[in-house]
């Protein structure tokens, strides 16, 4: 049986912040001088946190040299945030996401792994309000680029690094955005599509994934994995 590789999104796929993220970067964006109405037209949905904050620095008029110290000022102020408000209020794990991961363990022909826009320290506090962090062994994160289609193509070279010969459709790439779809379809792998509230039904269908899911339940089944008794 060939292995097959589940590259997860996390918000919206796997969890709800109940926008903690969200909060906590607009609240350090602004302390880095970034005017509100800059911020406001930028969607969150499928971007990484690195193309986010720089879309907004560059639209308040900061460029050149003066970029990279701020990124790194504004994404260390988001952590610090970003844990403050999780500790009030932990994240909401979608239904079966955690039974689902669960039933991989000790599954060699299955490895998940995690394809975000999240930077790794905010993957991390997300992952472990939740329970799921210790689920991945690795993953590819929103520092590496701004770019979501050069993440996939991050995940697949380290794919194929230590497995010769893989399939690029038992690569699962499962995200909730249209942007998690293109750039799962730039590497050739199986997209699955997460209906949530972070983008509408209707964007989602016209990208036209494999799978279109409104929960994790199909997901057992094409995986050859049980579905708990117990599933809501």
């Amino acid at each position: 049986m060939s292995k097959k590789f589940l590259l997860f999104d996390i918000d919206g796929t796997l969890v709800h912040a109940g926008g903690a993220g969200r909060r906590a970067l607009n609240a350090a964006l602004a302390e880095a001088g970034v005017k509100e109405e800059a911020v406001r037209p930028i969607s969150f949905a499928g971007r990484t946190d690195r193309q986010i904050v720089l879309s907004a620095l560059r639209a308040s008029g900061f460029s050149g040299n003066d970029l990279p110290a701020l990124l790194a000022q504004v994404l260390d102020s988001y952590v610090r945030r970003l844990a403050a408000n999780l500790a009030g209020q932990p994240v909401r794990v979608y239904p079966l996401a955690g039974e689902l991961l669960r039933a991989c363990c000790g599954r060699p022909d299955l490895e998940p792994a995690l394809l975000t826009g999240n930077i790794p320290q905010g993957a991390r506090l997300k992952l472990e309000s939740a329970g799921l962090w210790g689920h991945f062994a690795w993953g590819v994160f929103g520092d590496h680029s701004e770019e979501r289609e050069e993440l996939a193509r991050e995940a697949q070279r380290r794919i194929g690094s230590g497995n010769g010969g893989i399939d690029a459709r038992d690569v699962f790439v499962i995200g909730d955005t249209t942007a998690d779809i293109a750039c799962g379809r730039a590497i050739g792998a199986t997209t699955v599509a997460m209906i949530s509230d972070f983008e509408c039904e209707e964007n989602l269908r016209a990208a036209a994934p494999d799978h279109l899911l409104r929960d994790f339940r199909p997901l057992f089944g094409l995986l050859g994995l049980p579905l708990p008794a117990e599933a809501p």
